[in-house]
């Protein structure tokens, strides 16, 4: 069964679930999860998302070592070494990260209590699609983290990517919807990214080249999965 969780309220029911069976994909394709992947496919060793700049600021003061990176409003924090774009998380080989988004690593929390939590974007949708066909899981929730706590057309059309990857066996109305969506936008994603809440807002606070970086389909092979509280690049 392929469900999607299609903005925060309904990330918050499914959390409330037993979700221990259950594979959860979490998109925040504007931009946190495609920033992590970025981080992945370039060295990086470990990323932990935390709901709160309180919660990042506290492990920072445990760890010195960690860098600080996140975002509010589209916008890089005061005094974080790093925003939310993925040419930052390029640069950044072998070091550890504590990152707190507006929903991205609020969405990858709330996943927690299934058996596996892995990043979805559009940067590694092949690779995560691969991963999904040789495991097979008998319970997929395709997470779209939203926007404050709105919808967000982005994460639907991620979530819509993978689907049609995917067997269509076992599709909710959800599923079939994003992958409806995805279908209907076809080559035109950068396009559809520029039109959407997030897409506007980046473009009018300047980081209007994050949405192209975005929008590339499957330019890495890498899985990153929750293991404890870091996500991490799976091996093999």
């Amino acid at each position: 069964m392929i469900q999607v969780a299609l903005c925060p309220t309904e990330i918050r029911r499914f959390s409330a679930m037993d979700l221990s069976g259950v594979t959860a994909v979490v998109f925040d394709v504007l931009r946190a999860t495609s920033s992590i992947i970025t981080g992945l496919a370039y060295g990086v060793e470990a990323i932990l998302p935390v709901r709160t700049v309180e919660a990042a600021r506290n492990l920072k003061m445990n760890d010195p070592d960690l860098l600080l990176a996140g975002e509010r409003g589209g916008l890089p924090l005061a005094d974080f070494d790093l925003g939310n774009s993925p040419e930052e998380f390029e640069k950044i080989k072998g070091r550890r990260v504590v990152m707190t988004t507006t929903n991205g690593t609020v969405a990858i929390e709330s996943m927690k209590a299934a058996s596996k939590v892995l990043i979805g974007s559009l940067l590694n949708i092949d690779a995560v699609a691969d991963y999904l066909f040789r495991y097979q899981p008998k319970s997929l929730l395709l997470v779209c983290a939203g926007t404050g706590e709105e919808f967000s057309l982005e994460d639907a059309i991620g979530a819509g990517a993978l689907v049609t990857r995917l067997s269509d066996d076992g599709l909710s109305d959800a599923a079939i919807f994003v992958r409806t969506l995805y279908e209907r936008v076809g080559e035109d994603v950068e396009e559809w990214l520029r039109q959407t809440t997030n897409g506007r807002l980046l473009q009018k606070v300047g980081k209007g080249a994050d949405i192209q970086r975005c929008a590339q389909l499957s330019g890495f092979d890498v899985v990153g999965y929750l293991k404890g509280e870091s996500v991490v690049r799976l091996a093999g």
